[in-house]
């Protein structure tokens, strides 16, 4: 989750949990990208970037680590999560590593009993998530913060099938350079038509799944994936690199998911 798209959050997602940095503080490090540089190949690839900063060190070190592969979950009575999503006018960036979509508003989760503010929303091609060991053609990943700097971050999976409207006005208005956010306030985004009518979800706890890594996700994968057409996946295919971190060991943890 979170790269491109977790942008300059990333960088600072830590700090803010360290610091109890508020929302607003979170806005602003989404629009900042710093750090030493990483990808996904080269000397940057997943498997050096704890090498590449002592901050980036939880990459390699970390037991907690994003994303998984979901497989042997537990069955549970998981609470219902609250979702109160509005459409927003439509803020969107190329990153380098992923599209993302800045979003404005009250746009909010309830989980756990916390209320979380979304910020963006990013995608990954391939899923970074893999289910039984087979990855999904994409996903995309839902960015929330709550007032203590913690993250719920909601997965999607997209299955190659009919034409998403939903995504419609985003992939019209992708750019196709790395840039820094385009406001297009005529265009708006239903941000509640990317998610699935059915909420059966799996839970874990996790962590960032780019640099720094940050252990301070509390994680939502939707058990049930959306359609995207042949003819999106390749538009995105044509403008950015694949993005996906590898999956990561499940340590000591459990996955959850609904009955």
């Amino acid at each position: 989750m979170e790269r491109r798209k977790l942008l300059g959050l990333f960088g600072l997602t830590a700090a803010s949990a360290a610091f109890g940095l508020g929302n607003s503080s979170l806005r602003k490090a989404v629009a900042s990208e710093g750090g030493s540089s990483w990808g996904y190949v080269g000397s940057g690839a997943p498997e050096n970037w704890g090498q590449r900063s002592s901050a980036y060190r939880v990459c390699k070190t970390g037991l907690q680590q994003s994303p998984i592969d979901l497989h042997n979950a537990i069955g549970a009575n998981l609470e219902n999560i609250k979702i109160d999503y509005q459409p927003v006018p439509l803020s969107i960036l190329n990153d380098g590593y992923t599209i993302q979509v800045n979003t404005a508003g009250e746009n909010t989760i309830k989980l756990d009993g916390e209320v979380f503010e979304l910020l963006q929303f990013h995608f990954h091609y391939p899923s970074e998530h893999t289910l039984d060991g087979k990855p999904y053609p994409m996903e995309v990943h839902f960015v929330h913060a709550n007032t203590k700097g913690e993250l719920a971050v909601l997965g999607v999976f997209f299955k190659e099938g009919t034409e998403n409207a939903a995504l419609a006005p985003v992939w019209q208005a992708i750019p196709a350079q790395k840039t820094e956010p385009k406001e297009i306030a005529d265009v708006m985004v239903d941000i509640a038509e990317l998610l699935p009518s059915d909420h059966n979800m799996y839970r874990y706890f996790g962590s960032l799944t780019t640099p720094p890594c940050s252990e301070i996700v509390k994680w939502v994968v939707f058990q049930k994936p959306i359609t995207i057409s042949t003819a999106q996946i390749a538009q995105f295919k044509k403008i950015l690199p694949p993005s996906a971190r590898p999956v990561q060991p499940l340590e000591r943890r459990f996955v959850l998911q609904s009955n």
